[in-house]
Order: structure tokens, then C-alpha cells, then sequence
């Protein structure tokens, strides 16, 4: 009976991993900061095209002294960095229809 219930426990543990994987892998890539790895909050729009999260671009400017994370020959100050609005806006309403997203 308790190796049983082990059995169950280890088989339910792994069907809600693969549900929290498959949920994601869900997530638009688009939304996801290629710096932080997570949704983005404050998306900026560098001058390259990318968009980041303000905070973790900021950081890398600082420390790479200017230079974009992805393309060392392009430098820029956080001057130039351009709110994402319609980002922001498709970031919101996917976070108010799939509120899962928040833990993804």
C-alpha cells in the first residue's frame, strides 16, 4: 500500500511538471526578455530593433559600456531606448487571459 502510494505520488509529481513545462513552452517568445529569460514588465525597444526588459538592458549597457549584448559593434545609451508600448499592451493582455504566465 505505501509503495503504492509512492508510485501515485512520483506519477502525479511528473504529469504536473510536464504541465508547468508545457505551459512555457506556451509563453510567445516574443514576450520573453533574451536578457532575463522571463516575461517582461518594462519592455524597451533598442535601437538594433530588440526589445528587452528596461532594467536588465540598463544593466548590460553599464557593464558592457554601451556596447548591445547580442551586437558588441553596436553601442547606444539608455537614452535611446524607447518604450515598447504595443509590447506592453500584448504583454498585458496575455498576462489578463492566461494568468498562469506569471509563474512561467
Amino acid at each position: 500500500d505505501e509503495l503504492l502510494q509512492r508510485r501515485v505520488a512520483a506519477v502525479n509529481k511528473i504529469l504536473s511538471n510536464a504541465r508547468v513545462k508545457r505551459r512555457r513552452d506556451d509563453v510567445p517568445p516574443s514576450i520573453i526578455c533574451k536578457l532575463s529569460g522571463r516575461i517582461m514588465v518594462d519592455p524597451v525597444l533598442a535601437p538594433g530593433g530588440q526589445s528587452y526588459e528596461r532594467r536588465e538592458i540598463e544593466k548590460k549597457l553599464e557593464e558592457n559600456g554601451g556596447h548591445d549584448p547580442f551586437k558588441a559593434d553596436v553601442r547606444y545609451t539608455s537614452d535611446a531606448l524607447e518604450g515598447n508600448l504595443c509590447l506592453k499592451r500584448f504583454i498585458d493582455d496575455y498576462l489578463a487571459e492566461h494568468p498562469w504566465a506569471y509563474g512561467a
